[in-house]
């Protein structure tokens, strides 16, 4: 049995991209620096919980876990930050380039079906990202000797983050096989990255003063679930519990807020009991602060972004099938 072999286009982006010592001068920089970023948030979070602790605001040996949680949690924000930054870029400039430097009719006339193209410029365009991700596992890994975060929350903010950064990448080379210039990939391609982080967030607004603010039917926005950081938080299982009585809220902390289910609208921890919020009852309840099981949002969102990034691929493979009289192989 002959064994697969590796899409050419893909291999040809590989051994272009990777080769030479640039590549491991990149990353060892990338690692550095998002290395010394963790280390400053440690200090700064590890500085203001200490302050709190000589208020009496928070316990001791609860800063542990909360700093391993608040770490775990900005850093995975951040990655997903810089995915969201650096893939589109890249990935726009793939099928315009081409265009561009007049090599997209050589590629169209080989022996490469046009899915084969497509499917390589993807691979090309999403493989570094991917790296750049996964190498920030062990840097994650570290807020488990803090307490606090599991390897759950792990492993489910890393997939969130890759499977954005494909669909991503995904979306860009839909973009870029529909238009002639490069400049144009890349403008739209970061208009639509725009409007998948900014505008879900002025379209959910746009909810909420539909229905007047109203909370009490445990009511959330639409739009939200096609925002990779409200993915992000539900995900790593992120809670405004976190902010509760001096403690440290994170990135994810205000979307978390628009979870279904969570403790923001629902009660306020105070000592050794919960104050209820007056929109559900009023009164205090003596006990810990127990957060009622919220449904789980990621999945929806991580298929959003297939779905989207499906259809880019579709439309892309159809931009670059037969057309004046070039057939294929």
């Amino acid at each position: 049995m002959r064994a697969p072999t590796l899409n050419p286009v893909l291999r040809r982006e590989l051994l272009e991209r990777w080769r030479g010592p640039r590549a491991a001068v990149v990353l060892t920089a990338y690692l550095g620096l998002l290395g010394g970023l963790l280390l400053l948030a440690r200090w700064l979070a590890t500085s203001y919980l200490e302050q709190q602790a000589m208020n009496g605001w928070a316990p001791v040996t609860a800063s542990g876990p909360v700093l391993g949680r608040f770490l775990l949690e900005n850093l995975l924000a951040g990655v997903l930050g810089l995915v969201l930054f650096v893939a589109p870029g890249y990935a726009a400039a793939q099928l315009a380039g081409e265009r561009e430097r007049r090599t997209l009719g050589l590629l169209r006339i080989t022996l490469l079906r046009p899915w084969g193209i497509v499917l390589g410029k993807l691979g090309a365009s999403s493989a570094w990202t991917v790296l750049l991700v996964l190498v920030t596992a062990p840097l994650a890994a570290t807020a488990f000797v803090l307490g606090g975060a599991t390897l759950g929350d792990l492993l489910k903010g890393l997939l969130v983050v890759l499977v954005v950064a494909i669909c991503i990448a995904a979306m860009a080379i839909g973009v870029s096989a529909r238009t002639r210039r490069t400049t144009g990939a890349v403008v739209l391609t970061y208009g639509l990255v725009l409007c998948l982080v900014i505008g879900t967030l002025i379209a959910a607004f746009a909810e909420f003063a539909a229905r007047d603010f109203d909370l009490r039917e445990g009511y959330r926005p639409v739009a939200m679930y096609a925002n990779p950081f409200y993915a992000l938080a539900d995900a790593t299982g992120s809670s405004t519990r976190s902010s509760f009585a001096g403690g440290l809220p994170s990135v994810l902390t205000p979307f978390a807020a628009a979870l279904p289910g969570d403790a923001a609208f629902g009660g306020v921890g105070i000592g050794g009991g919960v104050m209820v919020d007056p929109a559900f009852g009023g009164g205090f309840v003596e006990g810990d602060l127990v957060e009622p099981a919220r449904p789980t949002v990621w999945p929806i969102t991580l298929a959003v972004y297939a779905v989207l990034g499906g259809l880019a691929l579709w439309s892309a493979t159809r931009a670059l099938g037969p057309r004046d009289g070039v057939r294929e192989a």
